[in-house]
């Protein structure tokens, strides 16, 4: 009887020992859980804003940009409409014979937070799907935006400073190109004028499409900032 009450207080004592090893077990791996998860959301937040920091970066060279095609835009207009007359004053010639065509202003995104998400993969374990959704459809915006403002500049820069047009460009490099200017805005019929004429029409087109372009940059950039600024509130 004596051996049986030791047994059954041994077998106590070891399930209790067990237990409570049991325990610090668990409570040691849920406090590691919750040690992954603050990490983890601190690196998610650092990561939300550099991107943040890269967007208004990029929002500031579009608004710059459209600054820039708003102006052109009148200029470019009022250019087409000289070079279209039959006839031009010497004034008129001085206006249109520094004719820039469409000029194209770079993007350069700031693409280096995006890239290193991408690349590790850490793009994909933001705890936000629809912001990940948001912020992979901006930056492909981006890249498509990117591949045609280079792809129209080409194709562009092939006619403007094609050998087609060399009469409209030989006679600028002169001291005093006006001579020159009013032989060649005399001659509207000549294939070199035609080509001007082209390049005025196409030029105020692309000018449009660059405004437009830098315009829904801005939109989407704002709206990520804001989805963004956003999410990093809710996890505060």
């Amino acid at each position: 009887m004596l051996i049986e009450n030791k047994l059954s207080k041994y077998l106590i004592y070891a399930i209790g020992e067990i237990i409570l090893v049991v325990i610090g077990i668990l409570m040691a791996l849920a406090i590691n859980d919750w040690k992954n998860e603050q990490r983890i959301d601190s690196e998610e937040k650092a990561t939300l804003q550099k991107l943040i920091k890269d967007l208004e970066s990029d929002n500031k060279r579009y608004i710059s940009n459209v600054e820039f095609y708003t102006e052109l835009e009148d200029f470019l207009k009022k250019t087409k409409e000289i070079i279209y007359k039959k006839s031009l004053s010497d004034d008129e010639i001085k206006k249109a014979m520094y004719f820039p065509g469409a000029i194209h202003k770079d993007l350069n995104p700031r693409k280096t937070t995006y890239n290193e998400m991408l690349n590790s993969g850490r793009i994909y374990n933001l705890s936000n799907d629809s912001l990940v959704d948001k912020i992979i459809e901006y930056y492909q915006f981006l890249d498509e935006s990117t591949y045609e403002n280079k792809e129209q500049r080409k194709e562009f820069r092939a006619l403007f400073y094609g050998p087609d047009f060399t009469d409209f460009w030989f006679w600028k490099a002169d001291e005093n190109p006006f001579p020159y200017a009013k032989v060649f805005f005399e001659d509207n019929d000549s294939p070199s004028y035609r080509k001007l004429k082209q390049s005025a029409g196409w030029s105020i087109s692309i000018n449009n499409k660059l405004l437009k372009n830098n315009n829904d940059l801005i939109k989407m950039n704002g709206e990520l900032i804001e989805l963004i600024n956003s999410d990093l509130e809710n996890k505060k």
